[in-house]
């Protein structure tokens, strides 16, 4: 899912009220339609000890939290806040339980109605909550290259008495904490404790780089995550009570559980929403249905389709090769006689200034091979209204490759394994539900049949 961070920013804002303020407490929420997209802001009320109304600002589908914002105006109607370092503001008027107003960043301007937020138990029912059945302990293990992870180890009450069998989940693309939140949803947290409570132990950990992870997240690829989770394996293995040790791995994280089985590291295998074929293929039907859904078709489609697909390979093979340079996607474009629209050819350019090793080399990832020397018990589940990863032909593949695998073509679940509507990103933050209570049941009956 493509990142809109910079529509917040990252900088907190500084600067001293203009007048007197009054009390208005908690948490409101709005939306922002931005194209085809839509970012929920959150604005935190709370009144000091002087009486007057102060504000931060969250973007929970960023992992944007506290960010501070000044009140420049709150009267018993109206309500006004301002962020000079980001160039955003918002201006409101409070009519009952709503603020209907405007926010505005770099001459743009937004409608956007706040409303006042609901507590966080109701928003996502399915998080953990103490007291817990079961002992968490804050752990880390060292990888290859010499990062430090930092982990939770979720252990089962009876750990001690036998060889229980124990999961590390490994996250999808991008970075990712613990719990793999996201949109305030904690699917690796909801796993790990019904797990815990029903005799299975995980170890989670933060991506490199990220929380209290040392290491340097932009510059790795797929394989330093592959070798990560390798380190974790080895981990659950010393641990005392530990019996048999799988991967569970979500989207790209599903795609290093293959990788993984292919060098007979784990026991067992979870993949959900896993990518079986190239990653290449995976990207090009997600730019497709970009394009569908900017409305761009015919011959302007299918020449940018061509264009992405030559400028893929060029980038991959420019690092596979060790030879990286900067690739303009017009001079590819005049070579093969493409013509694309403006806002296509712009995109693209724009990708040559943000390209990373993992992008590059994620392109030419391609499980198949790993899939077909896989012995160990594989379980796949794949939503059939996932929109990033396509159930099919993910699972014909994983069919074909691993004959013996148990494969599970959920109906009505998106990507992240929850009950949706369309399937479409969009959704993820407004639904309550964190992960299907079928889905953590087919995994539990899949690690207890081993």
């Amino acid at each position: 899912m493509k990142s809109i961070y910079n529509l917040i920013g990252t900088a907190a804002c500084l600067l001293l009220s203009a007048s007197p303020a009054m009390a208005l407490n908690g948490a409101w929420r709005g939306k922002l339609a931005i194209g085809q997209m839509e970012l929920p802001l959150v604005f935190n009320f709370s009144e000091n000890n002087e009486g007057k109304t102060e504000c931060t600002l969250d973007s929970p589908s960023q992992g944007v939290k506290g960010l501070q914002t000044t009140v420049t105006l709150c009267s018993t109607d109206s309500i006004a806040l301002e962020c000079k370092s980001i160039g955003a503001s918002f201006n409101g008027r409070i009519q009952n339980d709503e603020i209907i107003g405007k926010f505005y960043q770099r001459g743009f301007s937004f409608p956007m109605t706040l409303h006042p937020d609901a507590p966080l138990e109701e928003r996502r029912p399915q998080t953990p909550k103490p007291p817990y059945p079961y002992t968490t302990i804050d752990t880390t293990f060292t990888a290859p290259d010499g990062a430090t992870l930092s982990a939770t180890l979720t252990l089962p009450a009876n750990v001690k008495n036998k060889k229980t069998p124990a999961v590390i989940m490994v996250t999808g693309s991008g970075p990712q904490n613990s719990d793999e939140e996201l949109f305030e949803h904690k699917p690796f947290a909801v796993i790990a404790d019904y797990l815990a409570r029903n005799g299975v132990a995980s170890l989670r950990y933060d991506d490199r780089g990220i929380g209290k992870s040392t290491g340097n997240f932009y510059e790795a690829t797929t394989y330093d995550f592959m070798n990560d989770a390798k380190s974790g394996i080895e981990f659950l293995r010393k641990y005392k009570g530990i019996g048999k040790v799988g991967v569970l791995g979500h989207s790209e994280g599903g795609t290093i559980a293959f990788l993984l089985a292919g060098e007979r590291q784990p026991d067992f295998i979870i993949s959900l929403a896993g990518v079986a074929e190239t990653g290449k293929e995976a990207l090009m039907k997600q730019n497709i249905r970009l394009l569908d859904k900017s409305g761009i078709t015919g011959k302007d489609k299918d020449n940018s389709i061509a264009l992405i697909s030559k400028l893929f390979d060029t980038m991959s093979a420019q690092r596979i090769s060790g030879n990286v340079t900067s690739i303009n996607p017009d001079s590819i474009a005049r070579a093969n006689n493409l013509d694309v629209p403006a806002s296509i050819m712009n995109s693209l350019q724009a990708t040559q200034k943000i390209r990373t090793p993992w992008f590059d080399l994620l392109l030419a990832i391609d499980p198949k091979e790993s899939l077909s020397k896989t012995k160990c018990p594989v379980l796949a589940i794949n939503g059939d209204k996932d929109t990033q990863v396509e159930a099919e032909p993910n699972l014909a593949i994983i069919r074909e490759r691993v004959p013996k695998a148990v494969i599970r073509k959920m109906p009505s679940l998106n990507h992240l394994m929850q009950h949706a509507v369309t399937g479409d990103s969009s959704e993820y933050g407004e639904i309550k539900e964190t992960i299907s209570p079928e889905v953590l049941q087919i995994i539990l009956d899949f690690i207890k049949s081993l």
